[in-house]
C-alpha cells in the first residue's frame, strides 16, 4: 500500500473503541424496537474485512412508525447524523438478515419461503465461514447455497461439522439462533481521542456532535432525560478542562444538547490543544415524548422557549440570567430572590400580590378614599428590618394600586400596582 501511495497514513485498529461505537448505535436503535444485539465478525485471514452488525427486532413497531419504509428512512436519517454508512436488510432470521445486507442484497423479506429462495442464489462464498472451508465446498462443485441444503445432512455434518450444519439451518429458519442482546449501561460516558492534537474550537465540533447524538441513543435507550452534562477536554501533560452544562428540562434531543455544548464551548478558553474529548451524563430524570401535531401547541412554545434560555445560558454564563424564586420572608422586598432558572420552584404566595412593585414606597398626601384591607405585615424585628404594616387594594387615578398604612404613624403609602 506504501508503494502506491507514499502519503498514506496507517493506523492501528482499535477494537475497544470499535466496540464502543457498535454499541451506542445499538443504543440509538433502541427507540425503533426491541431486543437489539450487535456483533463484530472477524474471520483474521488475508483479504477478509471485519464486518459489524446490529440487529434490530421492529415486528412490533412497523405500526407505530407507519410502515417498514417510513421505519427505515428514520433509521438511516439517524445513522446519516452520526455519519455512519449502514447496508440494511430484512427477513424474519437472523443470519438471513446479516448475510443479504452484508453482500448488499437491500430487501424486506416476510416470510420464510421468500428467505429460502433468496438466498439459495446466493455463492457459497458469501458465507461468514471460513477460507479452507468454502474452498473444499467449491472443490466438490459447490457453487450456490440451495446446493448446501440438499445434500445428506449426516454426510455434511460428518464431513464439515455439526456447527456448519446449523448454521445453514439457522439461515433459513429451521433452527433456533439465539442472541445475547444489548442492555445500555446505567451511566454513560463517551471518550472521543484526537490522532493529533487540535488547535481552535471548530475541530471540536464534529466529535461533538457525534458525543452528543450518541448520548441521544443512549437516553432513548434508557427512556431518561439528561438535566445537567460535564464535557472535560484533556491537554498535554495531563492537564483538564472541566466544562458543566445544565439544562432548564430533562430531554433527549440531540440537536439541543449539540447546540448548547457548542455555544459555551465558544464562549470558552482553552489552556492549549485537545488531545481527547470526554461527555457524561451525570443528573437524568424521566422524561415524556411529546406528540407531533400540525398547529404549534403551548408545549412546543414552551419548549421553544426553554432550549432559547438555555443556549442564552450557554453562551453569556450562568449568571447572565435570573428567574425570580419565593423567599421564605413576608416582607415584600424580600419575599423575592435571584435564582438560576430551571434550579427554583415557581414564585407563589398564599397571599395574592401586585406583579409591579416601586423600588420604594411613596409617601400618599392623604388616605385612598375606598380601600379593601388584604394583609397585615409585622415581621423583621430580629434583623433590624422590623415592618408593621397593613396593605390594602385601592384605586388611585383610575387604577388599582396596592397601598399600605405604617402601624407606627398612621401615614399612608403606595408600593405597587396591579395589572
Amino acid at each position: 500500500a506504501l508503494a502506491v501511495c507514499a502519503e498514506l497514513q496507517a493506523h492501528a485498529r482499535k477494537p475497544a473503541a470499535e466496540r464502543a461505537m457498535l454499541n451506542s448505535l445499538a443504543h440509538l436503535l433502541y427507540r425503533y424496537g426491541s431486543p437489539v444485539a450487535a456483533e463484530i465478525q472477524d474471520l483474521q485471514e488475508n483479504g477478509r474485512v471485519p464486518q459489524a452488525y446490529v440487529w434490530l427486532e421492529v415486528g412490533n413497531s412497523l405500526r407505530l412508525f407507519g410502515g417498514f419504509a417510513a421505519l427505515l428512512a428514520s433509521v438511516l436519517n439517524d445513522l446519516e447524523e452520526l455519519q455512519q454508512v449502514a447496508q440494511w436488510a430484512a427477513a424474519p432470521t437472523r443470519s438471513a438478515a446479516a448475510l443479504m445486507a452484508a453482500n448488499g442484497h437491500a430487501q424486506c423479506m416476510t416470510d420464510l419461503k421468500t428467505v429460502q429462495t433468496q438466498l439459495a442464489r446466493l455463492p457459497v462464498t458469501t458465507l461468514p465461514w471460513p477460507r479452507a472451508t468454502l474452498d473444499a465446498l467449491r472443490g466438490m462443485g459447490l457453487r450456490c447455497i440451495g446446493d448446501l441444503w440438499r445434500l445428506p445432512r449426516p454426510g455434511f455434518a460428518q464431513r464439515f461439522g455439526t456447527e456448519r450444519l446449523r448454521a445453514l439451518d439457522q439461515l433459513r429458519g429451521t433452527a433456533p439462533d439465539p442472541v445475547q442482546p444489548i442492555v445500555p449501561p446505567p451511566r454513560f460516558r463517551r471518550r472521543f481521542e484526537f490522532v493529533d492534537e487540535v488547535f481552535g474550537v471548530e475541530g471540536l465540533l464534529f466529535p461533538l456532535r457525534r458525543l452528543a447524538f450518541e448520548l441521544q441513543g443512549w437516553l432513548r435507550a434508557r427512556d431518561l432525560g439528561v438535566l445537567s452534562l460535564q464535557l472535560e477536554c484533556e491537554h498535554a501533560a495531563k492537564q483538564r478542562h472541566l466544562i458543566t452544562l445544565r439544562f432548564l428540562s430533562a430531554h433527549r434531543e440531540g440537536d439541543r444538547l449539540f447546540a448548547a455544548l457548542r455555544e459555551r464551548l465558544n464562549r470558552e478558553v482553552l489552556p492549549g490543544a485537545v488531545r481527547a474529548l470526554n461527555l457524561r451524563a451525570h443528573d437524568l430524570a424521566s422524561t415524556a415524548a411529546g406528540q407531533s401535531s400540525l398547529f404549534a401547541s403551548d408545549a412546543e412554545v414552551q419548549l421553544q422557549w426553554t432550549a432559547s434560555v438555555e443556549r442564552l445560558m450557554a453562551r453569556l454564563g450562568e449568571k447572565a440570567l435570573w428567574t425570580p424564586a419565593l423567599h421564605e420572608d413576608h416582607r415584600p422586598g424580600r419575599a423575592l430572590q435571584r435564582a438560576t432558572p430551571g434550579q427554583a420552584p415557581p414564585a407563589r404566595s398564599a397571599v395574592r400580590r401586585p406583579p409591579w412593585l416601586l423600588p420604594a414606597p411613596q409617601a400618599l398626601p392623604s388616605p385612598p378614599a375606598t380601600h379593601t384591607a388584604l394583609e397585615r405585615i409585622e415581621s423583621g424585628w430580629w434583623d433590624g428590618g422590623d415592618m408593621r404594616r397593613d396593605y390594602y387594594r385601592a384605586t388611585l387615578a383610575q387604577a388599582e394600586a396596592w397601598v399600605f398604612q405604617a402601624r407606627d404613624d398612621g401615614r399612608w403609602y403606595l408600593h405597587g400596582w396591579w395589572g
